[in-house]
């Protein structure tokens, strides 16, 4: 398979940001530039947000998350592009994350609270495959990935900076 002929048929632009109502809503505008359709995962889901850097990433993949034992996995929305066309997609995300501490005191639990409309920079990843998704029902043994991973052949990265004028913080 020609992968790496591929690798950059489609293109993503981070068309705007800002904040809706108590959400960070992120329109992303996709190119499909090879000759057949590309298929893509169109929901959200990772969020990552650093808080030094002031960056937020939106993962439309499944590459590089863990497979937990024993819970339960929903597949992506999946989604595709025709040859030559453009599609948008507008992500939300909550504009106020709170997340367990990693610096809280030992045998306490600490909590750390993000307002993700303050990220200076949006980054969005979607992942993509020349073919549609089927659920491959070959024995796996113990696979490390998600389903969706393993069908994902690459990945399209757009990021923005944010202009500050156009966000709010959500007190």
């Amino acid at each position: 398979m020609a992968k790496n002929k591929q690798a950059d048929a489609l293109k993503a632009d981070v068309q705007s940001v800002e904040s809706v109502e108590a959400d960070v809503c992120c329109v992303v505008r996709l190119k499909n530039t090879a000759e057949r359709a590309l298929h893509y995962i169109s929901d959200v889901r990772a969020t990552r947000y650093d808080a030094a850097a002031r960056t937020l990433t939106l993962s439309l993949s499944d590459d590089g998350r863990e497979v937990i034992p024993g819970a339960m996995a929903k597949l992506p929305e999946f989604k595709y592009i025709d040859p030559d066309s453009e599609a948008e997609i507008t992500l939300r995300v909550p504009e106020k994350v709170v997340r367990l501490s990693r610096s809280g005191p030992p045998g306490k639990l600490a909590f750390e609270t993000h307002w993700l409309n303050e990220a200076d920079e949006v980054i969005v990843e979607v992942g993509w495959a020349d073919v549609p998704y089927y659920a491959d029902t070959r024995a796996k043994g113990k696979d490390t990935q998600l389903p969706a991973a393993r069908w994902q052949q690459h990945k399209t990265v757009a990021r923005k900076r944010v202009e500050r004028s156009k966000q709010s913080k959500g007190d």
